[in-house]
């Protein structure tokens, strides 16, 4: 039976989720359509271009991200404390930045209006303030801004209406660093595994594509969550060095690539980041291959998968006896 979305999104257990939307009968309305010769691929763009607004508006933080031609992954962090930390009216631009309106908390963002609003007006945007800063760390909020306007313009284009995605979206919640970095290497590889991709620089539409493009100019992308460096870490940083989870990602995908090749001890993967994990390298390509299939709702150890159950005060929670095999 389907969980709640209030049950699946538990930001006390953990702030790292894993979220997926597909389009209508998969059929390819974001990339090129072999049976029509249609191509969408702009619609891609429109995509990537979106989610670096959001980022830049909400108190969430894409780690990863891969638009394919018929569905999409990201994995998102909430950072509720940043969104505490702001004050009324930079939470009145950045929610009017995405949603523009003529409100009464327009008015608050204007001194001269602001003077002008009785102490009833002034309760009231106070009370709507709060609602905007809670929607800006609400991972629903986040999805419906980023789904709702691509199925809009792709409907404006196509002169149509009726559904664009199949569902709101599916989500995982991560709840430990070894399935924050599975599943971040899951969604970079996604383009690899599908064979519409030979390398990570081709990997179109991709966060790795992203920040292999920033590193060669010595920079980090500003719409991504960051990776450590030697001369960059901190809490605002995901606690995985950048080089060793590039060069990982590559010895990944040329497992992957040449999973029918028997394994000799020159293709076998070589990375602190497994060894700091405990990970076995055959479960780790099946974490990397398989996290939907293998996990539901959640993702993580049995410890923090048996928290999970409880907390939703479930009988059974799918991927518990998954997690023992691979989280050894």
């Amino acid at each position: 039976m389907p969980i709640a979305r209030r049950k699946q999104i538990i930001l006390s257990q953990t702030s790292y989720y894993h979220c997926m939307s597909r389009c209508v009968r998969r059929a390819f309305l974001c990339g090129y359509d072999k049976f029509t010769g249609n191509s969408f691929e702009h619609r891609r763009d429109w995509f990537e271009k979106r989610l670096a607004k959001l980022s830049s508006a909400f108190s969430i933080n894409v780690c990863a991200y891969a638009i394919m031609h018929n569905h999409n992954h990201l994995v998102l962090h909430v950072d509720t404390e940043r969104a505490k930390a702001w004050t009324d009216i930079e939470v009145i631009q950045r929610w009017h930045s995405i949603h523009p309106n003529k409100t009464i908390t327009a008015m608050y963002i204007d001194p001269q209006q602001r003077e002008q609003l009785t102490p009833i007006q002034l309760s009231t945007i106070y009370k709507i303030t709060n609602i905007y800063r809670e929607r800006l760390t609400n991972i629903s909020y986040f999805m419906k801004a980023l789904n709702q306007y691509i199925a809009l313009r792709a409907n404006r284009e196509d002169n149509c209406s009726g559904r664009f995605w199949e569902s709101r979206f599916k989500s995982q919640a991560l709840l430990d660093e070894r399935a924050i970095i599975s599943c971040m290497v899951y969604v970079d590889l996604n383009p690899i595994r599908a064979g519409i991709a030979t390398t990570l620089e081709n990997s179109h539409y991709t966060s790795i594509k992203r920040r292999l493009a920033c590193l060669k100019v010595g920079k980090q992308p500003l719409e991504l969550k960051c990776l450590k460096t030697p001369l960059q870490s901190g809490p605002s940083f995901i606690n995985i060095e950048l080089i060793c989870y590039t060069h990982l990602l590559r010895q990944t995908a040329t497992r992957l690539k040449n999973a029918r090749i028997v394994n000799t001890p020159s293709m076998k993967i070589k990375s602190s980041i497994l060894e700091q994990f405990g990970i076995d390298e055959d479960n780790w390509l099946t974490l990397t291959s398989h996290i939907e299939e293998e996990f539901s709702y959640v993702v993580g150890s049995v410890t923090y998968m048996e928290e999970y159950r409880k907390k939703l005060h479930q009988k059974k929670l799918k991927g518990i006896s998954t997690a023992l095999r691979l989280f050894k």
